[in-house]
C-alpha cells in the first residue's frame, strides 16, 4: 500500500508537490480554494485524518495549527517556512513522528549542503551561504520579477537575519552586508536576509568562526529595497507592499536559481577553501523555483519514509546526510 500523503496548499509549489509525488504516493490535497481553511483546528484534524505524513505549502500563518495537529497524531510533519517564530513554535511540539519545518531550497537543501561540506574540514572558519531565485531576463529599474511568495519575500526581507560572527550566534539587519559576487564571470549583489541560516547559528556557535547566508540578486535592486522598505517605512505596512507587489509586479517562469556555498578551514593543517555551485534552470513543467523548492522536501520526505532519517520530533536542515539528500531522483536536482 502506498504511503498517504497531505499536502496543504495548491498553488505554484504546492501544484510541483503533487506532480512529483502522484508516481510513487497516495496524494490527498487541500486549498482555501477547494473549501479546506487550515486557519480552522477543526478542517485541519479532518485534512490529516490517516495520513502518514503532510507537507505544508501553504502561507506560513497557517502552520502552527497543522503541525500542532499532527504532533498529537503522530504524523510527519514538512514545512517550506523561513519564518523564525514559527520554528520556535514547531520546536516546542512534542511528538511521536518528525516535525521539520524550513525544507525546500533555501531555508532547506542549502544547509543540508553546507553542513555536509563542512564535515570535509578538520576545522572551520567561515561558511557562506548564498542564494538567489533570479528571472533570466529583466528589464525592470529594480531587476526583478516574481518568481515564488510574495508574502514569504517580504517577510525574508523585514526581518533580522540570523549569523555566526568571531564564533558567536548574532542578528544581522537585513537589507545590510551588501557584498558584490561574481559566479562564472557575471555580477551579483547579495546581502542579508531572514531564514536562510535556518537552525545552524545555534548548532555550530563556538565551533565555527563566521557563518553567513545571504540571498543574491542583479545589481541595483537593493537600493530599490531600502527605498520602499525603509525610506518609505513600507515594512511597517506589509499589507500594502504585498497588495502593490502583486498588482505591478509581474510573475516569471522563465527563471534561474544560483545556488553557492563557500566553506573555508584547515584540511590536514593547510588553510583550504571549497565551493559548491549549480545553475539550476526550469524545464517545460516546472520553473526553476518550483523544481528546486518542490524537489528540497520530497528529497527530504522520501528520505524518511526510506528509513534514512530516525529521529523523532523536532528535526534540524543540517543534522540529514547531504549524499542522502541527493541519492534519490527528487535530490538529484541539486547535482
Amino acid at each position: 500500500m502506498k504511503p498517504k500523503i497531505g499536502i496543504v496548499g495548491s498553488g505554484n509549489i504546492g501544484w510541483a508537490l503533487k506532480q512529483m509525488l502522484k508516481e510513487d504516493y497516495e496524494i490527498r490535497q487541500g486549498d482555501i480554494t477547494d473549501g479546506f481553511d487550515a486557519s480552522n483546528i477543526d478542517h485541519v484534524k479532518d485534512f490529516l485524518n490517516g495520513l502518514d505524513a503532510v507537507i505544508s505549502a501553504g502561507p506560513f500563518s497557517v502552520n502552527k495549527n497543522i503541525a500542532g495537529v499532527a504532533s498529537k497524531e503522530g504524523i510527519a510533519y514538512f514545512d517550506l517556512t523561513e519564518d523564525v517564530e514559527t520554528t520556535d513554535f514547531i520546536r516546542g511540539l512534542n511528538s511521536k513522528s518528525i516535525l521539520m519545518p524550513q525544507c525546500g531550497l533555501a531555508p532547506g537543501a542549502i544547509n543540508i549542503c553546507a553542513a555536509g561540506m563542512m564535515e570535509e574540514f578538520d576545522s572551520v572558519s567561515e561558511v557562506l551561504m548564498r542564494v538567489g531565485a533570479l528571472p533570466r531576463f529583466t528589464t525592470n529599474e529594480m531587476s526583478y520579477y516574481l518568481s515564488w511568495s510574495t508574502n514569504g519575500l517580504i517577510n525574508e526581507y523585514c526581518n533580522e537575519a540570523d549569523a555566526i560572527y568571531e564564533g558567536k550566534a548574532v542578528k544581522l539587519m537585513p537589507l545590510e552586508g551588501a557584498e558584490k559576487i561574481v559566479i562564472e564571470g557575471e555580477s551579483f549583489e547579495a546581502f542579508n536576509t531572514s531564514g536562510g541560516c535556518a537552525t545552524m547559528c545555534e548548532t555550530f556557535e563556538d565551533k565555527v568562526e563566521n557563518l553567513t547566508y545571504k540571498t543574491i540578486r542583479y545589481p541595483g535592486h537593493l537600493n530599490h529595497m531600502k527605498f520602499l522598505f525603509n525610506d518609505l517605512h513600507l515594512k511597517k505596512n506589509k499589507e500594502i507592499l504585498e497588495t502593490l507587489f502583486d498588482k505591478e509586479v509581474p510573475r516569471t517562469k522563465n527563471d534561474v536559481i544560483i545556488f553557492f556555498v563557500k566553506v573555508i578551514g584547515l584540511i590536514d593543517g593547510v588553510l583550504q577553501e571549497k565551493t559548491y555551485l549549480r545553475k539550476i534552470y526550469g524545464d517545460k513543467k516546472y520553473s526553476a523555483i518550483q523544481l528546486t523548492t518542490a524537489s528540497g522536501v520530497c528529497s527530504v520526505l522520501k528520505m524518511f519514509l526510506d528509513g534514512k532519517i530516525d529521529s523523532n520530533g523536532f528535526t534540524k536542515q543540517e543534522s540529514l546526510s547531504w549524499k542522502d539528500f541527493i541519492d534519490n531522483k527528487f535530490g538529484k536536482v541539486y547535482t
